[in-house]
């Protein structure tokens, strides 16, 4: 119980000094909460550039303190009193910080000097790179007993190795930072499948990058090209994994092939507006060259044929490259008894052969659907866009009652397709027996007219 006691009243006596302690400055008369912010604020950057936040620590984070609460207050629309002593404790710490700091420096003047390089590095941008400052920065004053004696050359020499690793470690943060989530993104996305040469040549660069950067962090003239590489490389790797995974089993020269195409267009396109601005600039300054300026409309008419044709071209080849993948599966997954496949301009046609309609009836048999199954799953790794259905029949019967019936069918393959959410548009017509493909006069020819064609629309 005693010992209960006594420290309940240790306790005590800590809360009341810690109370008794707390700094504030005076503040002019009728001073605003904003203005009164301001000006602890600007203690506060001070104390930064002084580098307070070492020399004097615990008055400067408890500066910080109250300075954050002033900021809560202001943007909280707390009351005026709560703001200005807050701002006021923030200003008196602030000022007991930088009055610590001056004592303190002759004491710290070098070693300043190699932390200051590491926070102008960009070492702030890191959680990890602070922490390992603060802890840096614990080493340092224990040290020197809080700043009350010089540090020994050989300790200088160990903080100063430290502070030169944070500086570089922070150059090689800012510069190759997002480099390498870029590449860490690729490899994610199964980069190291899909596009391995491109993924070795960014991790390649982006090392040699940071190596040069071990070298000498403050020298951009050094390190500056590397860099420019490591950045290039990640954003050919990123392009690369763009134009595969839009269209799967690209393979990666190919893709490179079409980055560099889709570049130059946009090159190309850059150069267009520019010559439109120069063109209208020109127009307003020099009516009397019309002659000359009808040239030069001319030959950009010329260049943006020639870029749509590029385009065209593009997208018929990655058009191309997925529809030649789809006729690929589907004979491997289906026989020709079952359906056939091919490209007819630019639309790409299944034709089902099995359906095996009852006799006048539209309802798909359960044996039909796992082909149709196994054909959206084909349309959607196309990428289609619209899918239409036609639905055909044998000359039997009388014209309407044919065209009726091959609508009911084709609205029932519809639906089907429809419940898989394949992601594409899906529209039905019934020819009836209008677009025979064999004979009706014999029993193979009928059964072959009897059918239901997939016309398939890919997105560009």
């Amino acid at each position: 119980m005693k010992n209960t006691t006594f420290m309940l009243g240790c306790c005590l006596a800590l809360f009341i000094s810690g109370c008794a302690s707390t700094q504030k400055a005076e503040l002019s008369p009728g001073i605003k909460p904003d203005q009164a912010f301001a000006e602890a604020n600007e203690l506060m950057a001070q104390g930064a550039k002084r580098q307070s936040d070492l020399l004097s620590y615990k008055e400067y984070s408890r500066g910080l303190t109250y300075l954050e609460k002033a900021r809560r207050g202001l943007e909280g629309g707390y009351q005026t009193d709560y703001i200005l002593e807050n701002a006021a404790s923030a200003k008196g710490y602030f000022q007991q910080a930088l009055g610590n700091t001056d004592d303190r420096s002759p004491n710290a003047t070098r070693i300043l000097q190699a932390r200051w390089s590491a926070l102008q590095a960009g070492l702030q941008g890191s959680p990890e790179l602070r922490a390992r400052l603060v802890d840096v920065d614990d080493d340092v004053r224990d040290e020197t007993d809080n700043f009350a004696k010089p540090l020994e050359p050989m300790a200088f020499a160990e903080f100063q190795k430290q502070y030169f690793a944070l500086e570089i470690e922070a150059v090689q943060f800012t510069k190759l930072d997002a480099v390498k989530k870029a590449i860490q993104q690729a490899a994610k996305l199964d980069a190291e499948e899909l596009a391995p040469e491109s993924l070795r040549m960014a991790m390649l660069d982006v090392n040699e990058a940071g190596n040069m950067i071990a070298q000498s962090p403050r020298d951009a003239g050094i390190h500056g090209a590397s860099v420019s590489r490591a950045v290039a490389s990640a954003l050919l790797l990123t392009d690369v994994m763009d134009v595969i995974l839009g269209a799967p089993g690209t393979p990666e020269t190919i893709a490179v092939k079409i980055v560099h195409q889709n570049r130059e267009l946009g090159n190309l396109k850059q150069d267009l507006n520019s010559t439109r601005s120069s063109l209208m600039e020109k127009e307003g300054a020099l009516q009397k060259q019309n002659a000359e300026l009808q040239s030069t409309r001319s030959t950009l008419q010329q260049t943006e044929t020639a870029l749509m044709m590029q385009n065209e071209a593009l997208e018929k080849t990655s058009t191309q490259v997925r529809f030649q993948r789809a006729m690929d599966q589907a004979m491997q997954q289906f026989s020709e008894q079952d359906a056939a496949v091919y490209q007819q301009g630019n639309k790409l046609i299944f034709r089902i052969k099995t359906m095996n309609f009852g006799s006048g009836s539209a309802s798909i048999p359960s044996s039909s659907k796992p082909l149709l199954s196994k054909i959206d799953s084909i349309i959607q790794g196309i990428g289609a866009e619209m899918v239409a259905v036609q639905g055909h029949t044998d000359s039997v019967g009388s014209a309407q009652v044919n065209k009726n019936l091959s609508t009911k069918r084709a609205v029932s393959v519809a639906n089907y397709l429809a419940s898989l959410s394949g992601g594409y548009k899906i529209g039905y017509i019934g020819y009836g027996e209008s677009r025979p493909i064999a004979s009706n006069d014999t029993r193979e020819g009928r059964a072959i007219n009897r059918r239901v064609d997939l016309v398939v629309t890919a997105k560009k």
